[in-house]
């Protein structure tokens, strides 16, 4: 007998996922980092309620409705991580309380963030899902607990002060209990305040006379360490993980197991600013809440890239790269789940910056074309790329992303039949890649030009679907082939079984559609078995392959292409 589907029928199909989506409170966000502008999934409303629209707009607007002393923002668990981005983006995760128009409620907000050219956050991609209601005595106890923040900052600045970190290295760990609100829902108030003393004690045990124990802001400890060395952060931050794991705590309510997570900063490597410091040390901790139980991470100074040009030439040396044929590829394997035989591979722009060996960050130049008007020229450039890959390689299966600003531009289609009309043997090798966004301003247009691509021997496959932009009307009047699931519903499966049950339905979907699927962001082999069980066709991510430069782009001749 078949496995009964997760997907709800009504009216004898299936249910949109904008309705799916809404009803477990959950909606996806683009936050563009350098110009604070956020664009959230058509559900906002639905979720997060009547929030004023300039609010919504801007990142550090948004930032300005979670409460205070209840957990990092956005801003803060971005801009306090730790790791450097490689291309594929770095995972984020907090949790705060937020004040929606007057309903307070905690949320998860979950994502990746893509370095610009000077390794900085440029760009990130994300969900908040609502957990449940705020009580008023948790936020009066986090008020009350946050004015031990600026003792702490004087005591961090006294402390620096004392010991100068040139002549003895100070270490800040901050210390989090994990899952405090789950140890809050299981034993109630008064016994999660049991467990904090308890913790808070342990941790007094062991910390050495010259350094210093201040707790804050609700299940948070920081640790002021003197004379401790870069090598030894991460022994002496277990010394605290294991004293607070070494036996379960008795409270009036029961037994509790109670872990530690810890982000720590040291002096100088990361300045001598005791505010610095701090953000450096929460951020580090953030990073260890995304991580695996017990993990301690240590933040770690942010190089700085060398770029070719300063920001105000950006798009005359984006043409110049063009000109000078310094576009490139980089190919990403996109894997059948079952064997993890690659199926075919994403054709990703890398933009060479001249002569210092560099590639200006796609999270910078993509956007900065699209409001340029230029990124027309680069979809096209990419595409011949992509034709001549095809030609060269009679094997080869290459996807390719195209702009929503290039859907609506006549030139682009009219160059895409031009590449294509000849080579058909190469068109049906090739997939064309469009946003489930790109496919809302003008439902009927898209599925004529959908249609007029198919006509060439293309595929088509919707990228970053999910949102619930796309209604199952329009799903169906376009000829699509495969269903890219948004990245950001894929990483949260092992912890979020809303996220399980989405991602489920997305699979379910496709097959109603009778349409293939790719999960994206597949970093670990419990998501990858997860999606291969529930039936999704191909995977991308970590896991199965990162992108690299194709072999032939490695010589390429530098020769003038018109752009008119």
């Amino acid at each position: 007998m078949p496995t009964p589907s997760i997907f709800s029928f009504q009216n004898g199909g299936p249910v949109d996922p904008r309705s799916i989506l809404s009803s477990i409170g959950e909606v996806v966000y683009g936050w563009d980092v350098q110009s604070d502008t956020l664009i959230w999934g058509p559900n906002v409303g639905e979720v997060l309620g009547p929030i004023p629209a300039q609010t919504l707009a801007r990142g550090l607007a948004f930032a300005g409705l979670v409460e205070p002393g209840s957990g990092p923002s956005r801003y803060d668990a971005i801009f306090g991580s730790s790791e450097h981005d490689h291309g594929d983006g770095v995972i984020y995760r907090t949790r705060y309380a937020i004040d929606l128009a007057g309903r307070k409620m905690w949320a998860e907000d979950t994502g990746r963030w893509f370095a610009g050219t000077d390794g900085r956050p440029a760009r990130a991609r994300g969900i908040i899902r609502l957990e449940r209601a705020a009580r008023a005595d948790e936020l009066e106890r986090l008020g009350n607990e946050l004015s031990d923040r600026p003792a702490l900052l004087e005591r961090i600045d006294a402390t620096l002060k004392e010991h100068p970190p040139a002549e003895r290295p100070v270490v800040i760990l901050v210390a989090a209990i994990d899952e405090l609100a789950r140890l809050n829902d299981d034993f109630g108030h008064e016994a999660t305040d049991e467990i904090i003393s308890t913790v808070h004690e342990r941790l007094r045990s062991v910390t050495r006379r010259r350094d210093h124990l201040v707790r804050y802001a609700g299940n948070s400890f920081a640790i002021l360490l003197v004379g401790c060395p870069q090598d030894q952060i991460e022994s002496a931050a277990r010394r605290f993980i294991k004293i607070v794991a070494q036996s379960a705590i008795e409270t009036a309510r029961g037994i509790a197991l109670v872990r530690l997570r810890v982000g720590a900063a040291s002096a100088p490597e990361l300045g001598t600013h005791a505010g610095s410091l701090l953000s450096a040390a929460e951020g580090a901790l953030a990073a260890a809440r995304a991580g695996a139980i017990d993990t301690v991470v240590t933040a770690k100074p942010r190089p700085r890239r060398e770029a070719a040009a300063d920001q105000v030439g950006f798009d005359v040396q984006a043409i110049a790269a063009l000109n000078e044929r310094r576009v490139q590829l980089a190919l990403q394997p996109v894997v059948r789940a079952g064997s993890r035989e690659p199926a075919f591979h994403e054709a990703l722009l890398r933009v060479g910056q001249g002569e210092t060996g560099l590639y200006f960050s796609s999270a910078e130049l993509i956007p900065m074309l699209e409001r340029r008007g230029l990124v027309r020229l680069f979809d096209h450039r990419v595409l011949e790329l992509a034709m001549a890959m095809l030609r060269d390689d009679p094997a080869l299966v290459l996807s390719v992303n195209v702009s929503p600003r290039s859907l609506t531009d006549p030139e682009w289609f009219d160059a895409f039949v031009a590449c294509t009309a000849a080579a058909r043997s190469e068109a049906s090798r090739l997939i064309v890649e469009v946003t489930e966004t790109a496919t809302i301003d003008n439902p009927t247009r898209v599925a004529k030009l959908l249609a007029g691509i198919k006509a060439q021997g293309a595929r088509i496959a919707i990228d970053d679907f999910g949102a619930g932009h796309t209604s199952l009307r329009h799903l169906r009047a376009f000829p699509i082939d495969i269903l890219k699931i948004d990245g950001a519903f894929t990483q949260n499966l092992r912890r979020s079984t809303d996220d399980r049950f989405y991602v489920r339905t997305l699979i379910d979907l496709a097959g109603h559609l009778g349409v293939e699927t790719v999960a994206e962001w597949v970093d670990d082999e419990m998501q990858a078995a997860m999606l291969r069980d529930w039936g999704v066709t191909y995977l991308q991510g970590h896991l199965v392959g990162r992108a690299e430069l194709h072999a032939s782009m490695q010589q390429m001749p530098r020769r003038k292409l018109a752009t008119g």
